[in-house]
């Protein structure tokens, strides 16, 4: 497989970083030169990945074409380039959707939308891949995990929820916060709180159960997990998740 990507920022560095550090086969990787330090970056680290001189020559090189451009230049840069039937296009790009794509890159013979988040560097992140396409499949699964839908609707649901990370990470600082307050040094807080989650999120990998169901596991009655879990649920903390995610879901769609 010859992979190209238009675009070398921070996806772009973490897909290459992952397909070189888990062994995704591939012939030969070729960057644009946008971004010179990350792409010169990613060049050190195997003999196989090229920094190419034009977007231009990304295609003319590639086979497997990655779109990572933020949205707001997508049409300018895309239309400069002169895909051809043989590209098969993997966009990253969002809020645009596969028709907006097709209309850019014209004559490939395939448009795919993914959404791969930092973690592929390491191989901890979820992929949502739109439509089914083998070679996305092939690309992403060793990253970690590969999410397929054909319903374009559910790939933006799915896009969608990725903006929950900052809310994540306030989340663990309004509990550093709180420890702080009760006497504890921020570093010893932090330390805590970063395995403590790497905890619970490990376990949602082993095994199926739904959440629902973990919530149940987790608040033995008359206990303390029980305790907040009823007071936030009380003063709809999670119901406000949804009520955001719904005006989130409008941008993703151009709506609003």
């Amino acid at each position: 497989m010859h992979i190209g990507f238009i675009g070398a920022g921070t996806i772009t560095r973490a897909i290459v970083t992952g397909m070189i550090r888990f062994g995704v086969p591939f012939e030969r990787i070729v960057l644009s030169p946008r971004n010179a330090d990350i792409a010169a970056q990613l060049a050190k680290m195997d003999s196989r990945v090229e920094v190419c001189e034009s977007n231009q020559g990304v295609l003319d090189a590639s086979d497997v074409v990655c779109l990572a451009v933020v949205p707001q230049i997508a049409p300018d840069v895309l239309s400069s380039l002169a895909f051809e039937a043989r590209h098969h296009v993997i966009s990253f790009i969002a809020g645009m959707s596969l028709d907006q794509i097709r209309e850019l890159v014209r004559r490939s013979a395939k448009v795919v939308r993914a959404v791969p988040l930092p973690a592929v560097a390491v191989g901890k992140g979820s992929t949502a891949i739109c439509p089914h396409d083998e070679i996305a499949a092939a690309l992403f699964s060793p990253l970690g995990e590969a999410v397929e839908v054909d319903d374009e609707h559910q790939f933006d649901a799915l896009s969608a929820v990725t903006a929950t990370m900052a809310s994540f990470f306030a989340l663990l600082e309004e509990q550093a916060s709180w420890l702080v307050a009760q006497g504890l040094p921020y570093a010893s807080a932090r330390s805590f709180l970063a395995g403590y989650h790497v905890g619970l999120a490990h376990e949602t990998t082993q095994g199926d159960a739904p959440f629902s169901a973990m919530i149940g596991h987790a608040s033995t009655p008359g206990g303390l997990n029980e305790q907040l879990w009823r007071e936030l649920s009380e003063r709809g903390t999670f119901a406000h998740y949804a009520e955001a995610l719904d005006r989130i879901m409008r941008r993703v769609q151009g709506r609003g």
